[in-house]
């Protein structure tokens, strides 16, 4: 089975040593792309193989199970690649199209912190944060970066805010702030000092993890 890893420190992204705030670029995302590409190709070459093989009964051998290893195993890579490359083809067109302040993700300032479309959440409507590190440990990594941050943040503030993007979960109402794609070089200090201004502020962090595919 295939193995389309990249290197956990090397990054292709630009480098933004200074790193203030997290907001998105294309460059950011092109590399998703570029891996979406490869895999669309793949399954490209390999589903059409794989089926003419099963729908002319090939390769004619004798044993049963030989011929459905032959016949199946490029199937199933096949329709593996095509469903990781079409996913990972739309996500990193999302995160493309997004400009302004759509582009934003998190900006931290003295009066609190802007997120996605630039509504502004001040500091003394924060409750609480929830800090989500993902990973990933699957044998088959087909979009997982390992330079990237794989972070995300549920801030939970006062319901009395009104923002589109916010959620609730357990009677709290919170927003998603997804921090994915960001190089993990440039960024993963950026988000320590975030985590370090909402505990200085006496905003309770909680840490998590997650197990994800992509």
């Amino acid at each position: 089975m295939m193995r389309l890893k990249r290197d956990t420190l090397k990054s292709n992204k630009p480098k933004n040593l200074d790193a203030r705030e997290f907001v998105t670029s294309d460059a950011y995302h092109w590399p998703r792309m570029q891996m979406s590409v490869k895999l669309l190709i793949v399954a490209a070459l390999l589903l059409p193989l794989g089926l003419y093989l099963i729908v002319n009964d090939l390769p004619d051998t004798s044993s049963q199970r030989a011929q459905i290893i032959f016949n199946g195993t490029p199937t199933i890579v096949g329709a593996m690649t095509l469903i990781y490359g079409c996913f990972g083809a739309v996500t990193a067109g999302a995160g493309m199209a997004r400009k302004g302040a759509k582009a934003i993700d998190l900006i931290v300032k003295p009066s609190g912190i802007t997120v996605r479309g630039g509504h502004k959440i001040p500091w003394d409507s924060i409750v609480s944060v929830t800090s989500i590190r993902f990973e990933n440990d699957s044998k088959v990594q087909l979009l997982w970066d390992r330079a990237d941050l794989h972070r995300s943040l549920n801030v939970y503030f006062d319901s009395a805010l009104d923002i589109p993007s916010s959620k609730v979960k357990e009677g709290k109402s919170f927003v998603r702030v997804n921090l994915f794609r960001y190089p993990a070089l440039e960024y993963a200090n950026l988000y320590k000092v975030t985590l370090d201004q909402f505990e200085r502020r006496g905003i309770p962090v909680d840490d998590q993890k997650k197990t994800v595919l992509t």
